[in-house]
């Protein structure tokens, strides 16, 4: 990836103020870094709740919308903030996210991850909705509740992988 047009275009995102300001001041990475652990937690989870609801493990007195109603602002607020955070991470090392290939690993999951997840919540609230409170996803709703789960692995994986691979 080195010969590619990202290493010139890290070499200018390393030159931006904002970047600059991000190395610069001692505590900006660690604070970046930290707000984004906390968001994948707080969207992991609700995930992973919302999941566990599909599946009739847990929230088995709720309906679905019920579940909906509570986690997936969280999901929603969490992915906004880990969006956010990520960015400011990547300015402040340019050079070794953009030419680093588990990075784009990374990245491509990140996005499969949210289009999967927003087709999948879509059928599931129209198949919940006439079930009410006895709602049990089917096999297939079931299964791609876990792959969006392995997904989110994969992406924390990657993340804290990133870190490892020599640039």
């Amino acid at each position: 990836m080195r010969g590619t047009v990202l290493l010139d275009w890290a070499f200018w995102m390393q030159e931006t103020a904002f970047s600059l300001f991000m190395v610069e001041n001692f505590w900006n990475v660690p604070i970046a870094q930290a707000i984004h652990i906390l968001s994948i937690g707080a969207a992991f989870g609700s995930v992973l709740m919302i999941v566990l609801r599909v599946n009739g493990m847990a929230g088995a007195g709720l309906t679905f919308e019920q579940t909906a109603a509570r986690f997936v602002p969280w999901v929603r607020w969490g992915l906004v903030v880990i969006v956010l955070s990520g960015l400011s991470m990547i300015m402040a090392e340019p050079v070794r996210n953009m030419i680093n290939a588990v990075f784009w690993i990374k990245m491509i999951a990140l996005v499969v991850m949210v289009l999967v997840s927003l087709s999948w919540i879509g059928s599931v609230r129209a198949a919940a909705q006439t079930a009410g409170v006895s709602y049990v996803g089917t096999g297939g709703a079931k299964a791609t509740g876990w792959l969006i789960m392995a997904l989110w692995c994969l992406i924390i994986v990657c993340g804290r992988w990133i870190a490892y691979v020599p640039v």
